[in-house]
């Protein structure tokens, strides 16, 4: 039997993976993705709102098929997504900055 801290330590493990997949994501396709700040805010409002759908999204996965797999069909995708999302709005960013600093 899995306890709460269990599952905390499993969570918090697999959105560290998220983190990572979307960083390796984020610079192994850097033209992957929005490139003006519009477009990296619209994808990044669209992650918060998969990001809402979270809990009910894993809770029919689980349901469904299980806990493996809602990790890996469910969360892992929401939460590596989000990551990217965040990560493109920051090259946006960055590239709004460096046009103003030139």
């Amino acid at each position: 039997m899995v306890g709460m801290s269990d599952a905390h330590v499993i969570a918090n493990g697999y959105a560290l993976g998220a983190a990572l997949l979307g960083l390796w994501l984020s610079l192994r396709y850097p033209r992957f993705g929005p490139r003006t700040l519009r477009g990296a805010t619209v994808t990044l409002a669209c992650a918060f709102c998969l990001l809402l759908l979270t809990g009910p999204v894993t809770a029919a996965a689980q349901a469904a098929a299980g806990p493996i797999v809602m990790l890996l069909a469910a969360y892992l995708p929401l939460l590596t997504f989000a990551f990217w999302a965040a990560l493109r709005m920051m090259n946006a960013l960055v590239a709004v900055v460096d046009r103003f600093r030139a």
